[in-house]
């Protein structure tokens, strides 16, 4: 009898064992996402009628033009991990028949005191039902989503340059300093700030905006520049109400690009919840620009589509 009893737990085991080893499907399906799936995917048309505002065109246009380099993949509320653009995105959960439905989050890379991947968090979530097929290539160019800002979103400070600039110099012992003019010039076919050091000018240059309400606490405050620059330029930000309300607060920096136009993302939340040094929900913002120049030879600086914008958290 106990004979009988392992010969039938060894028949069980081995049984098990061919079970186990059963081939398991792991043919995936593929999403294909370009660059080009993400240019122009905010509509803009109806933003002044659901965010109570009177933006002029070009402010409008300036909320569209994003260079997003990330994107954040869910299928099915799962997900997938973030992936630079262009990407092919690997899906093994898939029913041959069966829609599925595919969430893509834009992002990019959030510099300033820390670097890291972060989604654009001003956007509704766009959901889309497509069909995945094993072993298929799924491209999102044959349906690209569209998004438009989420009706929390506000922008308390949007500089264009279209038709003067909150900007002007800090005042300095050196008056070739306080000359230097930061206007709006047609560059590209656009108006754009420009700021030209050379020797007759100096080889610095620190301009500053107007000073702008932002809120305190449970928000996300983000500052986006789009530039084209010869040099380097160090961006700061001073608060009302702070600690020490003369300081002004390192945000970050901004690497040349002579010959490319490109957009960067700082994160200010952390420097205004930390610096605030007063009671309230609200705290008086300004920012302050610099930049250095070479001696013998111009540096152009071409500064443009300045916003900070923000939106609730909790």
């Amino acid at each position: 009898m106990r004979n009988f009893t392992y010969l039938i737990i060894s028949i069980l085991l081995i049984i098990t064992g061919f079970n186990s080893c059963k081939r398991v499907d792991l043919i995936p399906a593929y999403i294909v996402i370009t660059p080009e799936d993400f240019e122009n995917c905010i509509d803009v048309s109806n933003f002044n009628e659901t965010h109570d505002q009177n933006f002029d065109q070009d402010k409008l246009t300036a909320l569209t033009r994003h260079k997003f380099t990330h994107v954040n993949v869910y299928v099915n509320n799962k997900n997938l991990g973030c992936w630079e653009l262009p990407c092919k995105v690997p899906v093994l959960d898939v029913n041959n028949s069966d829609s599925c439905t595919l969430i893509m989050l834009p992002a990019f890379p959030m510099s300033g005191m820390a670097n890291t991947i972060s989604g654009y968090p001003f956007l509704n979530i766009t959901r889309q039902k497509v069909l995945l097929q094993k072993d298929h290539v799924y491209e999102v160019a044959q349906n690209r989503p569209k998004y438009v800002y989420s009706e929390y979103t506000l922008f308390p400070y949007f500089e264009t340059f279209s038709n003067s600039t909150s900007f002007s110099p800090v005042p300095t012992p050196d008056s070739t300093q306080n000359d230097l003019t930061f206007l709006p010039v047609a560059y590209e076919d656009k108006y754009v700030g420009e700021i030209i050091l050379n020797d007759g000018a100096g080889l610095h240059f620190d301009v500053q905006s107007t000073a702008f309400p932002v809120p305190v606490g449970s928000y996300r405050v983000v500052l986006e520049i789009r530039y084209k620059t010869e040099g380097k330029m160090d961006i700061s930000a001073k608060m009302s109400g702070a600690y020490y309300p003369y300081r002004w607060y390192s945000v970050g920096g901004i690497n040349a690009s002579p010959n490319e136009w490109k957009t960067i993302h700082f994160d200010l939340t952390n420097t205004i919840n930390s610096n605030y040094g007063s009671s309230g929900n609200w705290t008086d913002l300004t920012l302050m620009l610099t930049g250095v120049g070479k001696e013998g030879q111009d540096t152009h600086y071409y500064i443009d589509d300045i916003k900070v914008v923000y939106i609730r958290t909790a």
